[in-house]
């Protein structure tokens, strides 16, 4: 039987961060539009309340990663 091998290094989970990174910056965008056409159709103020939470949290965990991924370098 041969070994198996994990590869799981530094450079993996740096690609993975980078690729969580990307889809939380797309995210952001496409929720920033969707606050924007609540606000617009002046939608109920807790739905937009709850949007706009969504979103900061959104940029925290975008925020943290790329920290992550600066000291990682």
């Amino acid at each position: 039987m041969g070994k198996v091998i994990k590869i799981n290094g530094a450079g993996a989970k740096e690609e993975s961060l980078k690729e969580i990174s990307e889809n939380l910056h797309m995210l952001k965008r496409t929720l920033v539009g969707v606050v924007a056409e609540y606000e617009e159709n002046e939608a109920e103020e807790k739905k937009t309340a709850l949007l706009t939470e969504a979103l900061d949290a959104l940029e925290d965990a975008y925020d943290a990663i790329n920290e992550v991924l600066l000291d990682e370098r």
